[in-house]
């Protein structure tokens, strides 16, 4: 067998294992420090250290049929309105004890707006057999047989499109169960075909914007119908139904390229790098002041394996949740302040920093220090702080494991062509830097 001897001297380097930036499937770097890693889950980013993200937490509120619609409404309180597959529910707060009233179904809700002008207060509902009132725990019928797929609340008009349609329907304004078509009462807008079926329909500062499949719609939609104005703007990428969200100076969304920003007046992409997790997901998303959440529902497997998106509107940054169970989000706000709300089949979590998640992962993609053919030897990995760590490294498809307590500085003596470092941090006030690394390139005589 042929023996190889390598340099007695080789020189020793020590580098930072990663920048932290973020997460991508397609742009992970081989060599370090690495800019995106392949998995980084219940982390966020913050100073150049990973630090804990909000999690699922149970608010102990679960059902005995699947959810199907989660509505919050103002009745002296914050309320839910909780539609399941057989049944109704009534859900509120009284001294910190969760009062859950059945009432009862003779509909199926597909979305809903609130309207609210002097004593008015309640949502209007569109159901598959038409539109409805919701007041006071109590939904009402009204005259109103159209079957709507998406409705908006604007300027006291309400605007609503059917299932694969491009025509945008407008009921009277201050009258949202007029719906009959005249130049002083309701009328109608027919989108070009072009741009596919109209998926929502956002109320977006003074306009009124449509999302179809391959566009938006601006329309300046105020009493007066004849001041009405409508201008398209195309996106680059395919927009996913059910992602458009507002947030506040902008509307957010996804495509199979990343995520999007329309600004009322243009569309770009951004987080190209998430191209991977978005192209064959089903989206939703919700928005409070601070992030915009997009839940991701893979749509090529029986398996649920989905998982939420948190970008930071201020930062302009990222990180990843996990709930496999997912299947949508609700933002509520609930004594000042907006929670989101993680409807998983028969459960309702909520978003919570107040939860110690133990999936914690941090994952490189395979390293070879911008050297493939060559041996590596990763003599030591020296972490700051004092955060617990499970340390598992990969060398050549082989798994070896480390735990990092008091001692930061680890032994490792780990002799590959390609290398996986995975962090999993334990415990409460995690704070882990990136770590440095020291490691040889060992040359052949």
């Amino acid at each position: 067998m042929k023996r190889i001897y390598y340099k007695k001297f080789v020189s020793t380097r020590k580098v930072k294992v990663a920048n932290f930036k973020g997460v991508s499937r397609d742009w992970y770097s081989k060599s370090l420090p690495i800019d995106f890693a392949l998995k980084q889950e219940n982390l966020k980013i913050v100073n150049g250290a990973l630090i804990p993200s909000m999690s699922p937490k149970s608010i102990e509120l679960t059902f005995d049929e699947s959810i199907n619609k989660v509505i919050p409404f103002y009745d002296n309180g914050t309320k839910l309105f909780v539609a399941c597959s057989d049944s109704n529910y009534i859900i509120e707060e009284n001294n910190g004890e969760i009062i859950k009233t059945k009432i009862e179904k003779d509909c199926e809700i597909i979305d809903s707006t609130n309207y609210k002008y002097g004593e008015d207060n309640f949502v209007i509902l569109a159901t598959d057999v038409g539109v409805k009132k919701l007041i006071g725990g109590v939904i009402e019928s009204s005259d109103v047989d159209l079957k709507f797929s998406n409705i908006c609340n604007h300027f006291y008009r309400i605007f609503g499109a059917e299932k694969n349609s491009t025509k945008l329907l407008f009921s009277d304004d201050f009258a949202p169960f007029n719906w009959e078509q005249s130049i002083d009462e309701g009328g109608y807008i027919n989108l070009s075909f072009d741009y596919g079926k109209i998926t929502d329909i956002i109320s977006f500062n003074e306009y009124l914007v449509v999302c179809q499949e391959d566009c938006f719609t601006k329309i300046t939609a105020y009493s007066e119908q004849d001041s009405f104005v409508v201008k398209t703007i195309t996106s680059p990428s395919n927009i996913k139904e059910g992602s458009t969200v507002n947030c506040g100076s902008q509307v957010m969304y996804a495509t199979g390229n990343g995520f999007g920003i329309f600004d009322g007046y243009d569309c770009r992409t951004i987080c190209e790098e998430l191209a991977g997790f978005l192209k064959d997901s089903d989206i939703e998303s919700v928005a409070t002041s601070d992030y915009c959440y997009f839940l991701c529902k893979d749509k090529s497997s029986d398996i649920k394996n989905n998982y939420i998106i948190a970008y930071n509107l201020l930062y302009r940054d990222y990180h990843f949740i996990t709930e496999n169970e997912a299947e949508f989000l609700v933002k509520v706000k609930y004594n000042g302040e907006e929670k989101v709300l993680i409807v998983c089949d028969k459960e309702i979590k909520v978003l919570s920093a107040d939860i110690n998640s133990s999936n914690k992962i941090w994952r490189s993609g395979s390293i070879d220090f911008g050297n493939s053919a060559d041996f590596k030897l990763l003599r030591r990995i020296e972490f700051g702080g004092n955060t617990i760590i499970d340390l598992k490294i990969a060398v050549d498809g082989k798994n070896y494991f480390f735990n990092i307590t008091n001692k930061r500085s680890q032994l490792l003596n780990l002799k590959g062509k390609e290398f996986e470092i995975e962090i999993a941090p334990k415990g409460r006030n995690i704070n882990v830097p990136s770590p440095v690394i020291e490691y040889s390139v060992l040359e052949e005589n």
